[in-house]
């Protein structure tokens, strides 16, 4: 990858301090509208569809200024932004349709995708102003990725430097006695525009100003870091196909596609900084360069690890909003990785050569891709709802409350197919019954005895409020499955009280067992068993239901279904 060495166009004479002070009067706008929108206390006269576009307009608009200006005469600067405001306004309007209040219309989703948006869009801009065409080589857009990203970051550490300076200024002023000054000061007004204002004027400095080869420096850092994720990549693989092979369970916890998707992240992000397009073609000593041309070929594990983990909550449930995005990441990077890997297979060592292209159209894709998704043709709301309907008359999703929530975040839609189940007058009841009960059931109703145990004595009954754990059985009695036995576990010759907890979204239960002692019951022992999927912990829990356990050495016998 060439170093991107050149400058920015700088200002042309009057036209340099024009541009800051342009910036530094939209930062003051932007200030004052994010924190005019965030302020619950000022009534805003707008539609809930409209509500947070201000608010997103200033976000976006100044700060793309700021990252564009560089010829306020130049038509393809103004387009530019005009672009970016049809792309705030098409996002915030699609995120926020159906929306039945301005309070549930939550921007988060919005700020989220236009941050990504325009992030990818963001180079092709400022290479159309520098080229005068939207052609743009892959090295020159890296390079703009790179630059963009730091200057970021530099520009909100100076922002932040500002404002924390006027607030020490203010808590200053106060010892003094200059109160007026020191609240003026300490508003968070001027707070929030002492930041705009710092990120935005240095963002536009550092542009100017700053040369540095970026690129060359992430290229540094990444002949260290790509070498140790190829290391962790074949470890963690070759101990998953151990643990498979000699049917050790391997820990897997329901953050595995999240921690999968990173990891092929990480290793994306480090492969392009150190090859860039291709035309230097990087070489790593041979057996090292073979290490990790093989490990990227072995990324295709975790890609494929990634997708089953979601399409195993899928299965269990239904697609929700989050899972489809979820899905649509581990699928674009997937196909990501599967490219690289068919380039490396096909031209092994040359294989970098073909990098520009892929990115570019793997940039390209994902654009259209957020596109897609914030549109009718790719409407996740509506996918989600008849996903949820289909689990529930499957039986995967339980009629109560929750149920009824979650159809009522999905819009119009949503709020049709809860209409469709209230139709019913039994479901309409089962739907306003919450995972809490306002009625607590006592333990001895909710508590299941295993298949063959002895009763539990009503002595231990009788201290509920006492026992650890009851709470979980009678006030999540809908949800939380509890079983008891008595069994001797210690081998003293007297049996002891077990009480069990079950989540069933979880891949674990925990025992507490209860030893007799002066006519009262103490909590000896909590054990806790932890699985790597759902049906292995349901298996083990039918077990403990039907009273098939053993029982291994410890200071107390631990519990084992067998």
């Amino acid at each position: 990858m060439e170093p991107q060495t050149q400058k920015e166009p700088n200002f042309m004479g009057s036209l340099n301090k024009l541009a800051y002070f342009i910036v530094i009067l939209l930062s003051v706008i932007q200030g004052i509208v994010i924190t005019a929108t965030l302020d619950y206390s000022i009534e805003i006269p707008l539609s809930p569809t409209w509500a947070y576009l201000p608010m997103m307009l200033a976000i976006f608009v100044p700060s793309v200024i700021s990252f564009l200006i560089t010829n306020a005469k130049q038509a393809v600067f103004y387009f530019n932004i005009i672009l970016t405001i049809v792309l705030v306004f098409w996002i915030n309007t699609w995120q926020s349709l159906d929306i039945g209040t301005s309070d549930n219309n939550a921007p988060f989703l919005s700020i989220t995708t236009l941050t990504v948006l325009i992030f990818f869009i963001l180079p092709w801009m400022q290479n159309r102003q520098a080229t005068g065409t939207w052609k743009a080589d892959y090295s020159c857009l890296v390079g703009h990725y790179f630059r963009n990203t730091l200057f970021g970051l530099f520009a909100c550490a100076i922002g932040g430097l500002l404002t924390l300076i006027v607030k020490q200024a203010s808590f200053l002023f106060g010892i003094v006695n200059l109160s007026t000054l020191s609240q003026f000061l300490g508003h968070y007004i001027v707070l929030w525009i002492a930041f705009l204002v710092g990120f935005n004027t240095s963002l536009l400095f550092l542009r100017s100003k700053l040369v540095m080869q970026l690129n060359n420096i992430a290229k540094y850092f990444s002949q260290f870091f790509l070498p140790l994720l190829s290391l962790i990549a074949v470890i963690f693989l070759a101990g998953l196909v151990v643990s498979i092979l000699t049917g050790v369970h391997y820990t897997a916890s329901k953050l595995g596609s999240g921690t999968m998707l990173c990891f092929v992240i990480l290793n994306i992000i480090f492969i392009n900084a150190l090859y860039g397009d291709g035309t230097t073609q990087f070489q790593f000593k041979p057996i090292i360069n073979g290490f990790v041309l093989i490990s990227i070929v072995l990324l295709n594990a975790f890609s494929a690890l990634s997708l089953y983990g979601i399409f195993v909550r899928v299965s269990q449930y239904s697609w929700s909003v989050s899972r489809l995005y979820a899905f649509t990441i581990a699928l674009f990077l997937a196909l990501i990785i599967l490219a690289y890997s068919i380039t490396i297979i096909v031209k092994q060592r040359r294989w970098a050569f073909s990098l520009g292209r892929i990115n570019k159209v793997a940039i390209l894709g994902l654009i259209a891709t957020i596109l897609v998704i914030n549109s009718p043709i790719g409407d996740f709301q509506r996918i989600a709802v008849n996903s949820i309907m289909a689990a529930v008359e499957k039986g995967k999703i339980k009629i109560n409350y929750d149920l009824s929530y979650d159809l009522e975040k999905l819009g119009v839609q949503g709020k049709e197919a809860l209409a469709k189940l209230e139709q019913d007058p039994d479901t309409k009841a089962q739907l306003k019954v919450g995972a809490y009960s306002d009625v607590p059931k006592p333990l001895k109703d909710v508590l299941i005895i295993a298949k063959g145990s002895q009763p539990l004595p009503q002595s231990w009954f009788d201290m509920e409020d006492g026992i650890r754990d009851a709470w979980n059985c009678t006030n999540y009695y809908s949800n939380y499955e509890c079983l008891g036995f008595m069994t001797d576990a210690n081998n003293d010759g007297t049996d002891d009280v077990v009480m069990c907890y079950s989540i069933p979204e979880s891949l674990d239960y925990e025992c507490t067992i209860w030893q007799s002692a002066d006519n009262t019951w103490k909590l000896v022992d909590t054990q806790r068993e932890v699985f790597d999927d759902m049906q292995f912990k349901k298996t083990a829990w039918d077990k403990l239901l039907n009273n098939q356990f053993m029982l291994k050495p410890k200071t107390w016998l631990q519990i084992v279904p067998e």
